[in-house]
């Protein structure tokens, strides 16, 4: 078999969220830690060469990089392939709102675009693409959950900081 079975969530009308048939992806991508959200947003790890013109054949125009180091190979190769990159670095030990907050303002000004959210391992890739489910589409937690442990088991940093981030949330709307 020359794919692997990652489950996957549709987002519904871009504001929901409902389990999907399981989605085959090629092993050979050349990615690390690759998951599917939706057809429209996938989360993966380091990418490797030739990546940036694998993710624009299969649709992807916008790559965001959490890491905290400017990629200017990576920037560069999207250039090329007509696609966007931006930069948004999150801290692995220590996330903070204000680095949510540029995350979710970047997504929420691309709601058309295939995007690609990546980091080192896919775990802070998966970890804010999470809040950004949670958070902006109103995705059902558990649901979006379970595609972060398709990739990893949060650690309690990152447990933490999306009960802060959710709580700070449902205490602006009061």
């Amino acid at each position: 078999m020359t794919g692997r079975w990652l489950m996957t969530a549709l987002l519904i009308g871009g504001s929901s969220a409902a389990a999907a048939d399981p989605v085959i992806v090629d092993e050979q991508a050349p990615l690390r830690n690759y998951h599917v959200i939706s057809d429209r947003l996938g989360t993966a790890g380091t990418l490797s060469a030739g990546a940036v013109s694998w993710l624009v054949a299969d649709g992807y125009r916008m790559i965001i990089d959490l890491r905290d180091a400017f990629d200017e190979m990576e920037a560069n190769a999207a250039l090329a392939e007509d696609a966007i990159y931006v930069h948004v670095p999150v801290s692995w030990p220590a996330p903070s709102a204000d680095e949510l907050e540029s995350f979710l303002l970047v997504m929420a000004a691309n709601p058309e675009k295939k995007i690609l959210v990546h980091c080192s391992a896919n775990y802070r890739a998966s970890a804010m693409t999470y809040l950004y489910r949670v958070l902006e589409l109103d995705a059902d937690p558990e649901e979006a959950m379970a595609d972060v442990r398709a990739v990893w088991e949060p650690n309690e940093t990152w447990l933490s900081f999306f009960a802060r981030s959710i709580d700070a949330r449902a205490s602006a709307k009061e």
